[in-house]
């Protein structure tokens, strides 16, 4: 009787590690399994990108992995998106700027711009995806065409080509890999902002939500804060009208939400629903790094 109630029970924790299938029961968020986002095949793709989303009624999230050397071709999409850096270099163009994102950074794409993203030559790349729901996961390509996905010199359908390591392509550059025009790169360690550059995006830095204390990056949709915390934090009950994910980077949290405290272990994502009475704090143990995604109807509340 006991694990009837148990698999009946609406699931709110995701393990990313598990989502290679659906999960048993009801879920608080729609998942779909790990897949190639874009298409049946590669060659039938506009992407490599490999990934499960989660999908609430704001906001969507994904763990996605792109094979080093790959990623979108030039698409573009009515929903705006960030992508947090887990591991890798993700380079791409943005509105005519060539940019390289790295790990532990947040790349913006602002609604309806043209763009691309790929994982460097060194390393295959995993990243979190951050969008809202006027669109889904994926956009259309520019070009119509879902003829593969688009590659760096020397893999894939440039296999013939010269290939170059990460620190070439950004040395060929030839100027701040972060972008000359408008910043769309967000690195944790150095958010002032740079004279004569236009910020794609509004920072606040230090900020504190109860016992979480780091930064938020605020776009026309979505608020992105990337807080740490201590461990042995209990955190407080709290509500707010604006739906949430919290995700895991590295340690472990500690989270309350329907009555059940349960552990929250690296990628791993915590779906608050609008007005859900929840708690995030960290285990005795682990003290914690957590990425916390709200939409931007309300002002953020940790």
């Amino acid at each position: 009787m006991s694990s009837v109630l148990q698999k009946s029970r609406t699931q709110y924790v995701y393990d990313f590690s598990l989502l290679d299938r659906l999960p048993e029961g009801p879920t608080s968020a729609r998942v779909d399994a790990r897949k190639l986002l874009s298409g049946a095949t590669l060659q039938t793709s506009k992407s490599s990108t490999v990934a499960a989303v989660l999908t609430g009624k704001h906001l969507i999230i994904a763990l996605a992995r792109q094979t080093r050397g790959t990623g979108a071709k030039a698409h573009t999409h009515p929903n705006e998106q960030f992508n947090y850096i887990v591991s890798g270099v993700m380079t791409g163009e943005l509105g005519g700027e060539t940019i390289f994102a790295p790990a532990g950074t947040l790349g913006h794409t602002p609604t309806l711009i043209v763009h691309t993203g790929l994982a460097c030559p060194d390393e295959d790349m995993v990243f979190l995806a951050m969008k809202d729901t006027r669109h889904g996961i994926s956009g259309p390509p520019v070009d119509g065409r879902h003829d593969g996905p688009a590659c760096l010199p020397g893999f894939g359908s440039r296999a013939g080509e010269a290939m170059q390591s990460t620190a070439e392509m950004i040395s060929a550059l030839g100027r701040d890999p972060a972008g000359v025009k408008r910043r769309f790169v967000y690195d944790y360690a150095a958010l002032a902002e740079t004279p004569g550059r236009e910020a794609s995006a509004k920072v606040s830095a230090g900020i504190n939500a109860g016992v979480w204390s780091g930064d938020l990056i605020s776009g026309e949709a979505l608020h992105v804060a990337r807080l740490r915390a201590g461990r042995n934090c209990a955190g407080e009950s709290h509500a707010h009208p604006n739906e949430q994910f919290v995700f895991v980077l590295d340690g472990a949290a500690e989270v309350e939400i329907d009555g059940e405290t349960q552990r929250l272990n690296r990628h791993c994502a915590l779906h608050v629903p609008p007005g859900m009475l929840h708690r995030i704090g960290t285990p005795a143990d682990q003290d914690a790094l957590i990425i916390i995604l709200q939409d931007t109807r309300y002002a953020f509340a940790g």
